[in-house]
């Protein structure tokens, strides 16, 4: 049994290994436009205690800490570290979840190279942005939630409040967890009920810390929700523009799993905890698809977590498939982007969109090999969109990192 456990660790060290390497190989030599240069110039300015919901205060104050410990690497390259570790420990405790809810260690082994090597996850862990930080705290908030429910001992109750509250403080979207941590209080209330309290307070307490921007007067309380773009997405109830979300999310999640969707529909035979899972991933689901922008694969990320639990059992079925199969998935990707690249509606979307890499950018996770900061720079303004106000705030972010990244 033993000699079977260490091979299982060598694999992992080996994958994580592996996985790290193609991380880092795959880093661009400057930020991502958007959200990613947003984080870097916050994080080089240093503190910042806002707490609205694009500030994502844990995060952004890790940032600054880990510059002022070590102000001698270069700042873009210090802050991706931080997704590609934060990365590297999400697949590690994600096997660690699967391993628990029963999921065989052939098919959690499996599952933890999808995610690694899927799209999303893959081009998020080689930015500069808080969605594979928030992930590991998710993963493991959920392995204290099961573990509690197979063994009963109150202190996982205590860990994964505590948890909880925390990813209060890196993300605001948190408060979809709020239905499964009430599920969770409700199924096992007369276990819980001397320790309801105490418990629930760990959260509210660690929430509050988003509450003191607001009594300072340096904010409002809707701020710590929402902004604009939000409130547009999510109170829009056209049902032509939710259809297509609808769509879209279904393409973006085709997309990170390819082949390996289909082993849902034999995973969802697997009743266990099925109604965990699904009070888990329903409001995540619902969010996506309202929260209508460009951008909103990203909000998968959480509901991949309880989807690959599901493909995890759904491959206990084939126990002798292939273990190297998800190393086909970057390959696809690659080809993929090719071919479409020689099509009529690639070549219009190359024309203007080469500046940021175009269908490579759009279709393969590596930004390493995209066109180069001062080209991107020179033919971003070209871009249809550039004159769209919601994009405006970006001007002085890049004239920001032009004089950072000349004496960085």
């Amino acid at each position: 049994m033993n000699s079977i456990k260490i091979k299982h660790n060598l694999y992992d060290i080996i994958f994580l290994l592996f996985i790290g390497i193609i991380y880092i190989f795959s880093i661009a030599k400057d930020p991502a436009l958007g959200d990613s240069l947003a984080f870097t110039l916050q994080g080089y300015k240093g503190f910042d205690f806002s707490s609205n919901a694009t500030n994502h205060l844990l995060f952004s104050n890790l940032l600054s800490l880990l510059h002022k410990i070590f102000p001698f690497i270069k700042i873009h390259f210090l802050f991706v570290s931080v997704s590609i570790l934060s990365a590297i420990l999400s697949l590690l405790y994600l096997r660690k979840l699967l391993i628990i809810l029963e999921v065989s260690s052939k098919s959690s082994f499996i599952c933890i190279m999808i995610l690694g090597l899927s799209f999303t996850f893959w081009r998020q862990a080689i930015i500069t942005e808080v969605y594979t930080f928030y992930l590991l705290f998710v993963i493991l908030f959920l392995i204290n939630l099961f573990k509690f429910n197979q063994r009963k001992e109150i202190k996982y109750f205590y860990y994964l409040s505590v948890l909880l509250g925390i990813l209060f403080l890196i993300h605001i979207q948190t408060i979809l967890f709020l239905f499964l941590y009430f599920y969770f209080i409700f199924r096992n209330f007369s276990i819980l009920k001397k320790h309801i309290i105490y418990g629930g307070l760990i959260p509210i307490l660690l929430f509050s810390v988003l509450l003191i921007p607001v009594f300072m007067g340096h904010q409002t309380l809707i701020a710590i929700f929402t902004d604009n773009s939000y409130e547009s997405s999510l109170f829009n109830f056209d049902p032509s523009i939710i259809f297509k979300s609808i769509i879209r999310n279904i393409v973006f999640f085709i997309y990170n799993f390819l082949f390996f969707s289909v082993f849902l529909f034999w995973g969802l035979k697997n009743k266990t905890y099925g109604d965990y899972i699904l009070v888990g991933i329903i409001p995540f689901l619902i969010f996506c698809i309202k929260h209508n922008v460009s951008d909103s694969y990203v909000f998968q990320l959480v509901p991949y977590i309880f989807l690959l639990i599901i493909i995890g059992r759904g491959l206990d079925h084939f126990p002798k498939i292939y273990i190297i199969l998800p190393l086909f998935l970057p390959l696809i990707y690659f080809a993929s982007y090719k071919v479409i690249q020689k099509t009529s509606l690639g070549k219009n979307f190359e024309k203007e969109k080469y500046y940021k890499g175009g269908i490579r950018y759009m279709m393969f996770p590596p930004l390493k090999g995209n066109p180069d900061w001062d080209y991107f720079i020179q033919k971003y303004k070209e871009d249809s969109l550039y004159n769209n106000p919601d994009i405006q705030y970006l001007d002085p972010a890049i004239k920001e990192w032009d004089k950072i990244r000349n004496k960085n």
